[in-house]
């Protein structure tokens, strides 16, 4: 059975068009915590054959949004108002794994911790710190 909040998650990616467009999907979800996939296809990679950075930065900014979503009342979202992301390592394998978790939670504003991976990998592949608002809807 699916949690309430695994739920919120999948409903919102299924709203989102960019986030279904690029094929993301929710692992899991838990207050404050959640992790989305990304399977590595051809026309989302960059001259060299790699996952593009473009891709890996949607993937953790979607990961931040949701992980900060559990924390919230229903009828709310987030919305991004800034991000920092640094890229360690490629991401090579079939899929891009990103899990984000809620750092600091205020009224205004909720800054979350994002990590992404190749999958099968506990080599960190990007690093981003989020921050996002509340928003009604």
């Amino acid at each position: 059975m699916m949690n309430d909040l695994m739920r919120r998650v999948e409903e919102g990616i299924q709203k989102q068009s960019f986030g279904t467009m690029l094929g993301l999907k929710a692992v899991a979800a838990e207050a404050g915590c959640v992790t989305i996939s990304c399977e590595k296809r051809a026309d989302l990679l960059q001259q060299t054959g790699l996952l593009h950075g473009g891709v890996t930065g949607a993937l953790c900014e979607a990961a931040a949004a949701y992980a900060a979503l559990t924390v919230l009342p229903e009828g709310q979202s987030v919305i991004g108002v800034e991000y920092k992301i640094n890229f360690l390592r490629a991401i090579t394998s079939d899929k891009a794994i990103a899990v984000a978790k809620v750092i600091k939670q205020g009224r205004q504003l909720i800054v979350v911790d994002v990590e992404a991976f190749n999958e099968g990998s506990d080599k960190v592949a990007a690093k981003m710190i989020f921050t996002g608002t509340p928003v009604v809807g």
